[in-house]
């Protein structure tokens, strides 16, 4: 799986585009995707070290070598510059789950996805924090709900469920919830359960067989 953060903020699948543009800090031509993802990447080193609130523009351009003004012409807001992070954060996500946990079943995907991103947590809460304020932050919050969804789905379509959209309803407000309060268990622990108990093995042959899921 993905064990840095600079491996999970990798641009997945991306090539560099051959068009460049002019720095205006040393007038050195960089290819524009190339330095844009610099700046995602000490984005999110900085969010998770120092908060988002605490982290500005300036402090961004210092760690990629380049003035706040660069950093502008890149992502016009912080909040546009936050979205890109977390759009980031959930593709590379995506991508591990295509390669990397393929051969799990669509619980246990879930589980370990949702345990991989757990470092991340202070970043979705400040997502919650500034939804109201910002298109892009609530378009890239919707994007982590439309991806929990969609996994969720996955589980309820390969088990046993009297009301899949309960199920993934009850999913989602524990993901959210868990962002707002700090329970004695993680997100990953209550959504297991919670799915453990909603929905039952499909290819259970024996009647009080466990059901195997990996845990993290």
């Amino acid at each position: 799986m993905i064990r840095t953060l600079r491996d999970c903020l990798a641009p997945p699948g991306a090539s560099i585009d051959p068009k460049v543009t002019t720095v205006a800090k040393n007038r050195q031509e960089i290819p524009r995707d190339e330095r844009a993802a610099e700046i995602v990447t000490a984005a999110a080193e900085l969010f998770l070290k120092q908060g988002y609130s605490s982290t500005t523009m300036a402090d961004i351009g210092r760690r990629v070598g380049a003035t706040p003004a660069n950093v502008y012409w890149y992502y016009p807001s912080k909040d546009e510059l936050f979205a890109a992070v977390m759009d980031r954060m959930l593709g590379r996500q995506i991508v591990a789950l295509k390669y990397e946990l393929v051969e799990l079943d669509p619980l246990s995907r879930l589980v370990r996805s949702l345990a991989d991103m757990r470092a991340y947590r202070q970043l979705h809460q400040a997502m919650h924090h500034r939804m109201g304020e910002s298109v892009a932050v609530t378009q890239a919050h919707d994007g982590f709900l439309d991806w929990i969804r969609g996994m969720v789905t996955q589980v309820t379509d390969s088990r046993d469920v009297d009301d899949p959209q309960m199920v993934i309803d009850a999913v989602i407000c524990v993901f959210e919830g868990v962002s707002s309060i700090e329970p004695s268990r993680t997100a990953t622990e209550l959504i297991r359960y919670l799915l453990l108990n909603l929905t039952a093995p499909r290819d259970s042959s024996v009647a009080g067989a466990p059901d195997r899921v990996a845990k993290t």
